[in-house]
């Protein structure tokens, strides 16, 4: 991958207030203009609590985007501009990933509180152990089910689109993390050769993208949005860690964020990926809440795919 096609958002300190709408609405206008005219395809991808349902909102309502969702909460609904007829499939494949992550989640915290009160490898942590290995397996294939049925519909879509989240960002920072990094094998060997097979077979014939966004954030950060954002799945229990958060989810969030530091040099040697790319530290731009911020991010876009 060349040097210049990955890009880190820096904020431009220079721009004066009153510089800021015609600054913000002029970049945006230049975006509309370019993903209207030339079908691209952008995924957001990074660790949870990130902030990549946010950016992909902004983009589809900013700069004329449909925007893809990988999971149903309410006002991160997905966007299409046509082809409403799709809106059911989509709908159906996210509930499924939903429900299938909230037992995943529960199969997690059930297994620690199992590590801490039964004998290891005796029979109730054998059977908390392959409860927890069949979650795993099966919140990766309810995603991969998603992640496929959104990029088949993609070149039936009219304009361009943004998706939240990869198949890849899962199998290489997740599936790692749940393979390699925690105390014990949460993914086994086989089901990371399962995954692998369905990539190949179902993945290789499907659009690449043609921007990959990076958020990245230190763990502390990651932890005080998933507190605020309050999910279910996410909120604490009777196994919450210091962080405030489920011990299973803490763990998976600071395996993850080591994976997402590597990410885009695996992807790129294992030949999944070598196109332009935006990183953005979440934690020092903060395109939420601060419209300089925003512009940033808008403009390295533009640097990366207006060319």
């Amino acid at each position: 991958m060349e040097p210049d096609r990955i890009f880190e958002v820096a904020e431009d300190i220079s721009i004066k207030r009153y510089q800021i709408p015609s600054r913000l609405t002029s970049v945006e206008r230049r975006l509309m203009k370019h993903f209207s005219n030339n079908k691209a395809l952008v995924v957001c991808v990074g660790n949870i609590g990130a902030g990549k349902s946010s950016l992909v909102k902004y983009l589809a309502y900013n700069t004329g985007m449909n925007a893809l969702f990988e999971l149903p909460d309410e006002g991160f609904e997905d966007h299409v501009a046509a082809n409403e007829s799709l809106y059911p499939l989509l709908a159906t494949a996210k509930d499924a990933a939903k429900r299938t992550l909230g037992r995943y989640y529960s199969a997690i915290n059930e297994f620690i509180e199992c590590q801490q009160s039964a004998e290891p490898e005796g029979p109730r942590w054998l059977a908390a152990k392959k409860n927890l290995e069949m979650g795993a397996l099966d919140i990766q294939h309810a995603y991969l089910d998603l992640r496929r049925m959104q990029l088949q519909a993609v070149p039936y879509l009219e304009k361009s689109t943004c998706i939240d989240g990869s198949a890849f960002a899962d199998r290489y920072a997740f599936c790692e993390v749940l393979h390699r990094d925690m105390d014990v094998s949460y993914l086994t060997k086989e089901a990371i050769q399962i995954i692998d097979e369905r990539l190949k077979e179902e993945f290789r014939p499907l659009k690449s993208p043609d921007l990959l966004i990076i958020l990245e954030a230190p763990e502390d950060y990651l932890f005080q949005n998933i507190r605020d954002r309050q999910r279910i799945e996410e909120k604490a229990s009777e196994m919450t860690g210091d962080d405030g958060i489920p011990e299973g989810l803490s763990r998976l969030v600071r395996n993850l964020n080591r994976r997402y530091g590597e990410f885009v040099e695996v992807i790129e040697k294992t030949g999944w990926y070598d196109g332009p790319v935006l990183r953005i530290d979440v934690s020092k731009i903060d395109f939420v809440s601060n419209v300089r911020h925003l512009i940033a991010v808008y403009e390295g876009i533009e640097k990366l795919v207006c060319r």
